[in-house]
């Protein structure tokens, strides 16, 4: 009732670009929807952890989508079912075809912040991490959004 193995397993190779560790700068101009269907229970589950990972390297826009299909695959599916996931699908492509930058919420700005004066005052960071932060120039005010 949660992601799969692979997905777990894509994830977990993604933490040392999170926040706390070595961001990508360009990761907070991104947009990203998350879709998860199922024959039955469990896609919010699956969306809180993709979208839970996506904030934490610092993705800032964030759609989600989740729907239970109770099919076994697509030709099973209800046509009124597909009709409603093409409504909904058409709705969520014309949210992201803006060309506007993504504004950078409240708890990604103080996430950021938080780490920025972890690297700053060396608390639990390793010295390649400070290095980073340091050279991205973010210990001394800079962000990756401007």
């Amino acid at each position: 009732m949660h992601v799969s193995a692979s997905l777990k397993a894509l994830i977990d190779l993604t933490f040392d670009f999170w926040m706390v560790h070595r961001p990508h700068k360009s990761m907070f101009r991104k947009r990203a929807v998350v879709v998860s269907t199922g024959a039955g229970a469990g896609t919010r589950s699956a969306i809180k952890d993709v979208c839970d990972a996506l904030f934490y390297l610092g993705v800032p826009y964030v759609l989600k989508y989740g729907i239970a299909v109770q099919a076994m695959n697509w030709d099973g599916v209800a046509e009124k079912k597909k009709m409603k996931i093409d409504t909904d699908t058409t709705r969520i492509a014309r949210k992201l075809s803006t060309t506007m930058p993504p504004k950078i919420g409240i708890k990604t700005r103080f996430i950021f912040k938080m780490m920025s004066m972890m690297h700053k005052n060396g608390w639990d960071s390793s010295r390649t991490e400070q290095d980073y932060w340091n050279n991205q120039g973010w210990l001394n005010g800079g962000k990756p959004w401007k």
